[in-house]
């Protein structure tokens, strides 16, 4: 399975008794979604390798104790600390119609209900304090847009489009004239 096909669920944090058990950190909001896992994909130097899951146990927020098929000591277990763990896109729990996964939205249209369409969804970078979408506008320019429920007002999957409220100007900066930006010394 490829990279392409999955998305990053976590990784491994370190071992736990010596019977081969991992705590792992899970980076998604709702880690009792994933308490049911059969399997997990490991990466390895080679590429993603599915472990099958003995047992697995949420015990806080984000950590899960997890114990992987014929992974029966600690010096094996020792080996898998800090590999990322992966899951088919198809193991993503379903959505409400108002919802989205970020890889899902690359490409869609993007609508302002002042503005009008604002452009193209390239990318959205997940790494800052909120969410942002980086936006093409027609024109070419990079248009950044908060992601956040007091922007966001409708997604439309069928047609792959969301409609946003702006804050008023945030727009209008990303697309003034670079000559404006030019000062005479």
């Amino acid at each position: 399975m490829q990279k392409s096909d999955c998305f990053s669920l976590g990784y491994i944090r370190r071992t736990v008794k010596n019977d081969g058990s991992f705590i792992i950190y899970l980076d998604v909001d709702d880690p009792q979604q994933y308490a049911t896992l059969d399997a997990l994909l490991v990466e390895t130097k080679t590429g993603l390798i599915p472990y099958m899951i003995d047992k697995i146990s949420i015990r806080s927020d984000h950590e899960a104790m997890v114990h992987f098929q014929d992974i029966n000591d600690e010096d094996t277990a020792e080996l898998f600390k800090g590999k990322a763990l992966w899951l088919p896109l198809e193991a993503l729990p379903k959505l409400s119609d108002n919802q989205f996964y970020f890889h899902e939205v690359i490409g869609w249209k993007v609508i302002d209900e002042t503005f009008g369409e604002v452009g193209t969804i390239q990318d959205i970078f997940d790494n800052v304090q909120y969410p942002l979408f980086q936006i093409i506008h027609l024109n070419g320019k990079e248009i950044l847009m908060p992601i956040t429920d007091s922007i966001l007002k409708k997604i439309d999957k069928s047609h792959q489009t969301i409609y946003i409220s702006a804050p008023e100007g945030l727009i209008d900066i990303y697309l003034e004239n670079d000559e404006n930006n030019i000062k005479d010394e």
